[in-house]
C-alpha cells in the first residue's frame, strides 16, 4: 500500500469494491454467483482506538469505538513490509494472526513481472494456517493493452493458490497521474483488467480511495460485460465506510494483530464471499465454466454427475468443439460433456 510505496508517498490506499460477474449458461450443476485504495489527507484519520476489530462474537469496531453495521469478515492487508517488521522474531507467524480474530489476508502481488518477494510465502503461510487469501497487485499501466498484460500476470502468479477472496486492482499509480492519462483511460484500463480476470473465474474487485474515486476514474463505468459493477474495496480511514458497491472496506492503515510487528492495514468484507466464490465445484464466469477443488482452477480430464468433461490449462471447460488429447480426436457436446 502506498504508505510504504515510495512512488506514491502523498497517501495511503485501500482498495474498494464493486459488484459482480454474470452468468449465463445453465449447465453443469452450480453457477457461480458475481461477485478496496489510498486515503490520506481530509480523508484519513488515525485517531482514536488504535486497532479495530472484533468486541465479542460477530462485533466490529471502527477507529472510536463504533460498532460498524453489516460486518461479515475482519481481514488484514500483508505486504513485504510487513515480513521484514518481522524478520526478528522469525518472520510473520501466521497462526497468531489467525487466532487473534482475522478471516482473510489481501496479499500483495507488486507490479507487472515484478513479485513482492515475499509473495509466495504470505499466500503459503496465510493458507497453511487456515486464511482466506486474496490478492492485490499495483498498476503502472499506461494503456489498455498493459492492462490486460498486468492481468495476465496476476493469473500467472494465482493459479497454484487456494484464492478465496477477490483479486484487487490498485489503481492509486502517481506514475499515471504524471503521465497525464485521463480519466476515461484509467477507467477502461481498469476494466480491461477487471475483464480478464473475471474471463479467467477469478473475482476482481478495484481498490481505490475517495480522491481517486471521484476524480481520477469514473466507478459508474466499472462494469462487467454484463453491466453489473464490479466490487469496491474503500480506502477510506477513520469512521466513513460507505460507498457504491463497496464490498471491502479499509479503516486504517495502523492496525496491530497478534503475529505480526508493527503496523497492519485492516479490512472489513460486507460482502459474503465465501457463497460468492466456491471452494468446490462449478463456477460460471464470463460465460465460461471453471470447476474448482480448494478454490484452485482444475484442469484436464473430470469425471463428474456421470460425465467426462476436459478443462483446458486456462481451466475453461471445454464445449462445443472436436480436441485431440493425446492422439485422439474427442467430440464435446454444449454442455462440455464428451458426446463421442
Amino acid at each position: 500500500m502506498r504508505r510504504h510505496r515510495n512512488i506514491r508517498r502523498l497517501r495511503k490506499h485501500v482498495l474498494a469494491a464493486a459488484v459482480t460477474m454474470a452468468v449465463a449458461w445453465t449447465f453443469p450443476q452450480a453457477a457461480w454467483a458475481v461477485g478496496p485504495g489510498e486515503t490520506g489527507g481530509e480523508n484519513a484519520s488515525d485517531s482514536g482506538v488504535e486497532s479495530p476489530g472484533r468486541s465479542g462474537p460477530a462485533v466490529y469496531m471502527d477507529t472510536t469505538g463504533n460498532v460498524v453495521p453489516g460486518v461479515l469478515e475482519k481481514g488484514i492487508t500483508v505486504s513485504k513490509y510487513q515480513n521484514r517488521a518481522s524478520e526478528a522474531q522469525g518472520g510473520i507467524h501466521w497462526s497468531d494472526v489467525k487466532n487473534s480474530g482475522v478471516d482473510f489476508a489481501m496479499v500483495r502481488l507488486g507490479y507487472h513481472n515484478d513479485l513482492d518477494p515475499y509473495y509466495h510465502e504470505n499466500m503459503t503461510g496465510a493458507a497453511q494456517a487456515g486464511l482466506k487469501t486474496g490478492v492485490f497487485f499495483y498498476t503502472q499501466a499506461l494503456d489498455t493493452a498493459t492492462a490486460v498484460e498486468e492481468a495476465n500476470f496476476v493469473l500467472s502468479q494465482i493459479r497454484d493458490y487456494p484464492v478465496s477472496y477477490p483479486v484487487a486492482y490498485d489503481l492509486e499509480s502517481q506514475l499515471i497521474l504524471d503521465k497525464g492519462l485521463t480519466r476515461q483511460q484509467i477507467t477502461d484500463q481498469a476494466n480491461a483488467f477487471c475483464q480478464v480476470i473475471a474471463g479467467a473465474g477469478y473475482r476482481p474487485i478495484i481498490y481505490s480511495n475517495q480522491e481517486w474515486l471521484n476524480n481520477h476514474v469514473d466507478a459508474s463505468q466499472l462494469k462487467d460485460e454484463a453491466g453489473q459493477l464490479y466490487d469496491i474495496w474503500y480506502a477510506r480511514y477513520g469512521t466513513v465506510h460507505e460507498y457504491p458497491n463497496r464490498t471491502i472496506w479499509q479503516c486504517t492503515d495502523s492496525g496491530q494483530v497478534d503475529g505480526i510487528v508493527g503496523n497492519v492495514a485492516v479490512e472489513y468484507a460486507f460482502a459474503d464471499y465465501g457463497s460468492l466464490i466456491p471452494a468446490q465445484g462449478w463456477k460460471q464466469a464470463g460465460g465460461e465454466w471453471y470447476y474448482v477443488k480448494d478454490y484452485k482452477n482444475q484442469t484436464g480430464w473430470l469425471e463428474d454427475g456421470g460425465k467426462r468433461y476436459y478443462l483446458g490449462e486456462d481451466g475453461k471447460m471445454i464445449h462445443d468443439a472436436t480436441l485431440n488429447i493425446d492422439g485422439r480426436d474427442w467430440v464435446f457436446g454444449a454442455d462440455g460433456g464428451v458426446t463421442q
